[in-house]
Parts: C-alpha cells; structure tokens; sequence
C-alpha cells in the first residue's frame, strides 16, 4: 500500500498542529497552576506578614513594660501597702496618730467593730475620735484620703469639744482593709 506523498504530509501537518495544540494546552495548564501556586504564595506571604506585624507590636509592648519593670513594681509594692496581708490594728493606730498629730488634732479614742468578709478582702470597721479646730479636722480628713493605707470613710459627725467653740469633736465611721490571705495566717 502505497501512500500519497500529499497525503503523508497533510498527516504531517495535522500530528504536527495536534503536537502543536497539546504542547500549548500543556502550557497553559502549566502557566494556570503556576499563576495560582503564585497566588497562594502571595496571600501566605501577606498573612505571615500580618502574623510578623502583630508579633512585633506585641515584643514592642513587651520591651516597654520590661523598660518599665522598676516602675511597676514599685507601683505593686505601693499597693500592696494600701491593702496590708494583715489586719496590723496596732500600724493603724500608730499611722492614724501620726495624721492626727500632723492636722494639729487630738486622737482621743479608737473602736473596731466587727469585720465583714468580702472577696478577697476583709473589711475592717473602725470608729475614730477627734478634737480640734475646723480647719486641723478638715485637714485631716484630706491626709487620710491620702494616706498610704486605703481608709474609706463612711460618716462623719461633728459635735462641740471639750472646750466648746472654736474647738470640735468629729466622730468618723470608717472602715480599713486587709487581704484575707493575712486573716489565715494568723489562725
């Protein structure tokens, strides 16, 4: 069987566009996966870049409260002095006669009522007595909102001294505080 020579190369020419589609097709197959592997790449690289943003702003953070460590813990040693681990009735009264002997007034009683449990915290009912002048009790009651122990309080009632005008006699109600961990040790 004898084959046209017009024939063998019109096979030719089709194998050949055949050949030529299927390489194209390979390649756009290819160039497809590559766009889309490029692709993936990319939103990769940007959520590691989003990851390496926040890491980095939490290390900065970090760096400032490490820079800032002195400070804080002075702060937590302050604060820990407000609320004692210990009721330390007797620091109380020490500090509260310091006040009154910086306001120029007399201390003349203390009473402690019964504590009352609360969270983490026991409170320490307290009834305090002064005489003076107005201006030595106002005094003082600005001193013991600044004190370095918390001393909330509660009322206060103003009644004539010993002496009648101009000295006064202020009864306080107020209540301090203690953690409760102090409370179970003491037991």
């Amino acid at each position: 069987m004898s084959t046209n020579p017009e024939t063998k190369k019109q096979q030719q020419i089709v194998i050949a566009v055949l050949l030529g589609v299927v390489i194209l097709a390979c390649m756009i197959f290819l160039l497809y996966h590559q766009i889309n592997a490029l692709k993936e790449a990319r939103a990769e690289v940007e959520e590691e870049q989003i990851t390496l943003q926040k890491e980095q702003n939490r290390l900065n953070y970090l760096i400032q409260l490490s820079k800032q460590a002195d400070e804080l813990e002075q702060r937590k040693k302050y604060l820990a002095e407000l609320i004692p681990p210990l009721p330390d009735e007797d620091l109380l009264i020490t500090g509260i006669q310091g006040l009154a002997d910086q306001s120029n007034t007399d201390f003349l009683q203390v009473r402690f009522e019964n504590r009352i449990a609360k969270e983490g915290y026991e409170e320490m009912p307290v009834i305090l007595t002064f005489e003076g002048r107005y201006h030595g009790l106002l005094t003082l009651l600005d001193n013991m909102q600044t004190w370095n122990r918390v001393l909330r309080i509660n009322e206060v009632r103003v009644s004539s001294g010993r002496d009648d005008l101009p000295q006064i006699q202020a009864e306080i109600k107020a209540a301090a505080f203690y953690h409760q961990e102090g409370k179970e040790a003491q037991e």
